[in-house]
């Protein structure tokens, strides 16, 4: 006996989006592996990691312009290389504990998501933020203890919706 559940289809473009989103999740972890084979590319992508922890230690200008300049350059001799590299927004690590500026700003922003596109899952709207749901998931729990968003559906499936 077979538990029948009515199912929702998707419309084009919404499996257009989680098409890209795939795509470019792929194309991410071709970089990455790119990076792990090439000895010179592993080492460079380790300067530049080093880089950013030192221009969010800095307090000096002088030295916070040659640390810039430095990792433009390394940025650029990567990207020639294929491998794209992502600024981080705050100037600093790209790893590490984000501020409670970063998770109220990305709180923004998934709320304002969620208001124009109801009904999306974690992995469409990261795409469409230009994130990863890594990423996304303590703002998104935030909001939802919050009572300003509200989910439906379990793991991969849940939806989210103005609360």
């Amino acid at each position: 006996m077979s538990k029948s559940t009515e199912r929702t289809r998707r419309t084009p473009e919404q499996r257009i989006a989680a098409l890209q989103a795939k795509i470019q999740t792929i194309k991410q972890r071709a970089e990455r592996a790119k990076v792990q084979r090439s000895p010179a590319l592993r080492h460079m992508n380790t300067a530049l990691k080093s880089l950013e922890k030192a221009m969010a230690e800095t307090d000096d200008a002088a030295t916070k312009r040659a640390l810039e300049e430095a990792r433009a350059t390394l940025s650029a001799t990567l990207a020639l290389n294929g491998v794209v590299v992502a600024r981080s927004s705050d100037g600093g690590a790209s790893h590490g504990r984000r501020s409670t500026a970063d998770v109220a700003g990305l709180q923004d922003r998934l709320l304002e998501h969620v208001r124009v596109h109801p009904g999306q899952r974690g992995e469409e709207i990261a795409a469409a933020l230009g994130t990863d749901t890594t990423t996304m998931r303590p703002a998104m729990k935030k909001l939802i203890a919050a009572g300003a968003v509200r989910t439906t559906g379990k793991n991969r499936g849940m939806r989210y919706f103005v609360g």
